[in-house]
């Protein structure tokens, strides 16, 4: 029998191959697309991969001029299917088309059961034979050969689930992605990209940078007492904050050189172990070793491949009960580096590990899988498989216990209070130390006793803004408020770094961003509110129940959108005025030294920025600006030439400062002067 099975990646076949060849299968590439090929028992056997999607959705050609096409006109557009890498759908029919037998072997989610269901379809054109599903969470002997012994078929109601997502999100960010473009005047690369999912996070950000630039500080007092007893300690005046300086100074001047402890509690506190990791819960740690989500997710996808984790995306916070932790413990006890960890655990009686409040029957939670070597690992993979394991082990490990010390003190009827606390027993904590462990270690004072007032502070403070939003923090928030899937929200966030709406981490949100999110508050609100795109992705998990139907769903879709037309057809021209005034405004960076004119960030036909003289052709006077980055008017100015200084920024690393144009064109003048 002939057999061909279809993975969802190059490296993922492969590994298949070796698994199921046990490491005796042949490489066969053509047109740039790899076949691994070996005989079985009583099969001959190929394994491809694909790229991904392999397959596109568009509209039909009539509807691609965007001058001559009304954006609203592409809610209703006729959309066609075309393959995304022709060489990969010629090479699906070549393989399938003498197989007795087809294997979909795709990712088990929503996108791999669409990705699997394209493939299934591009066989079914050449060869109605048997095609069936392989599910499998982790790229081990064990987890391969039971998912081909035990093979299903394809989950129809979850790839077309998947084909709304992709429908809904065609349809809605190509018509307002249009429609805030032409209103813009901004063509080409220059587009102004709008999202379902993505604007509703874009506007997230820029809320929370008004919050702090309309942020007003209020002065506030505190007070601090330090008393000695044995060792020095400090504690804080019970009122915390007095908003009145006055009021703050009469309490400080209360204090005597002397104090009695009125409440002294020691107390056992127990604090229980983490969760275990599904996707959010591993983005958001993976910032405390300082890693992006959009790098997180692309190092834990090449570990899972190799065969070192489970599938890393996933929605589930409790483990199976097949999942054997003996087994998996004794794994990690022949990893050098983790062998004390793994080896304490080992053994014990009954696990009880730790659960969280999500759970799903498709994938476990993340864990890992296979011993590495740390050398075989470049540091960053080690950092993130180090990162899971630990946490494996943390949920399988005792509460950490502390003692906690409370104290009340008083002078001349002023009362202080402090709290102290030391660890006494890590437990899970030994094996993830990725939390802050604070701890302040405080005497142990009867009730009653006199101590020492050494010394008293009266210390003026401010209010502080708002925090800026992390990018790991911000994923959280995102599945709290249903905006997009586990899968998908590093990769908005990526795009809105690449589209130069923000920059930085905690991102902050470029002068262009915050005309466009500020103009659709004011005009079309629905589309930066996650209330709408929330109840689709409800509608699209129905699909995937089968409690609705898939067209169904993309109507719905379809009326909604039309009702954010009508508020934009009715605001068009206070839209085009406000985002061009915007864009305007954060382009000026002072006037022309030679003419009075406005100066302007511009870009050439070639696509290279400058900053040129808005009274061209009358005054050709220019300066030259970096080719790449994300460039951030600041709101400093050059005492020599009046023009805002710039900074410079390239995905979601930390602007570098370029300074004044002019200044940095006249001293480069000045260098190539004196090398000449």
């Amino acid at each position: 029998m002939k057999k061909l099975i279809i993975a969802e990646k190059d490296n993922t076949a492969k590994r298949i191959a070796e698994i199921l060849s046990e490491g005796d299968f042949e490489k066969e590439t053509k047109n740039k697309l790899s076949v691994y090929s070996f005989n079985g028992s009583q099969d001959q056997v190929k394994v491809m991969g694909l790229r991904g999607h392999i397959m596109k959705l568009d509209f039909i050609e009539k509807y691609s001029d965007w001058q001559e096409t009304n954006p609203d006109d592409l809610i209703d557009a006729e959309i066609k299917k075309d393959p995304l890498y022709k060489n990969i759908y010629d090479r699906i029919k070549e393989e399938s088309k003498d197989s007795d037998k087809v294997i979909i072997a795709t990712d088990y989610d929503r996108e791999g059961e669409l990705i699997g269901k394209d493939a299934y379809d591009i066989v079914n054109e050449v060869n109605g034979s048997d095609i069936r599903r392989a599910r499998f969470s982790a790229l081990t002997k064990d987890e391969i050969d039971e998912a081909f012994d035990n093979l299903g078929t394809l989950d129809f109601n979850l790839s077309d689930s998947g084909e709304a997502r992709q429908i809904i999100d065609l349809i809605w960010g190509a018509s307002l992605t249009r429609f805030i473009s032409l209103n813009s005047m901004r063509f080409g690369n220059n587009f102004l990209s709008v999202g379902r999912v993505q604007t509703p996070t874009l506007a997230i950000i820029v809320d929370k940078e008004k919050e702090i630039e309309q942020f007003d500080p209020t002065p506030y007092w505190e007070i601090y007492a330090k008393f000695d007893e044995e060792n020095e300690f400090e504690a804080k005046h019970i009122e915390d904050r007095f908003w009145d300086k006055e009021k703050a100074e009469k309490a400080i001047d209360q204090v005597t050189k002397k104090a009695t402890v009125k409440e002294s509690e020691t107390k056992k506190k127990y604090e229980s172990p983490p969760i275990p990791f599904n996707t959010t819960q591993f983005l958001r740690a993976s910032s405390s070793i300082g890693l992006s989500p959009s790098a997180s997710m692309s190092i834990a996808e090449t570990l899972y491949t190799e065969g070192y984790i489970s599938y890393p995306r996933t929605d589930n916070t409790v483990y199976p009960d097949s999942l054997d932790f003996n087994e998996k413990l004794d794994m990690l006890s022949s990893v050098s580096e983790l062998n004390d960890l793994a080896n304490s655990l080992l053994g014990k009686e009954k696990y009880s590990p730790t659960k969280g409040d999500k759970f799903s029957t498709d994938h476990p939670p993340i864990h890992p899988t296979s011993p590495v070597k740390k050398d075989k690992l470049s540091k960053k993979e080690w950092k993130v498989y180090e990162l899971i394991a630990r946490r494996f082990m943390a949920t399988l490990a005792d509460k950490a216990v502390k003692r906690k010390i409370k104290l009340k003190i008083e002078s001349n009827g002023e009362v202080f209070k402090t709290t102290g606390k030391k660890y006494i027993k890590l437990g899970w904590r030994r094996y993830y130390p990725y939390y802050k462990k604070k701890e302040r270690e405080l005497p142990a004072l009867e009730e009653g006793k006199t101590i020492k007032v050494i010394e008293k502070d009266l210390h003026e403070k401010e209010t502080k803004p708002p925090r800026r939003i992390g990018t790991n923090r911000l994923i959280s928030k995102m599945e709290d408020l249903n905006l997009g899937t586990k899968a998908t929200r590093h990769n908005i966030l990526s795009k809105l770094y690449s589209r130069n709406y923000i920059h930085g981490d905690p991102p902050k949100p470029t002068k262009t961003a915050e005309t466009v999110i500020e103009t659709l508050e004011e005009y079309a609100e629905h589309i930066t509110k996650p209330k709408m795109t929330a109840e689709l992705e409800e509608e699209m998990e129905k699909i995937k129940e089968g409690k609705v139907n898939k067209d169904l769903v993309v109507d719905d879709s379809r009326k909604m959108l039309k009702k954010v037309f009508k508020e934009l057809k009715e605001n068009k021209d206070l839209i085009s005025e406000s985002m061009r005034k915007g864009l305007r405004e954060d382009k000026i960076i002072g006037k022309c030294p030679e003419c009075g004119e406005d100066l302007i960030i511009r870009r050439s036909k070639k696509g290279s920025r400058f900053v040129g003289c808005t009274g061209y052709p009358d005054c050709e006077f220019s300066l030259p600006l970096p080719k790449k980055g994300t460039l951030i008017k600041t709101k400093q100015i050059c005492e020599d030439h009046g023009l805002n200084k710039l900074k410079v920024s390239k995905n979601n690393s930390s602007p570098w400062f370029l300074g004044c144009p002019q200044c940095n064109y006249e001293e480069w003048k000045k260098s190539e002067a004196t090398s000449t």
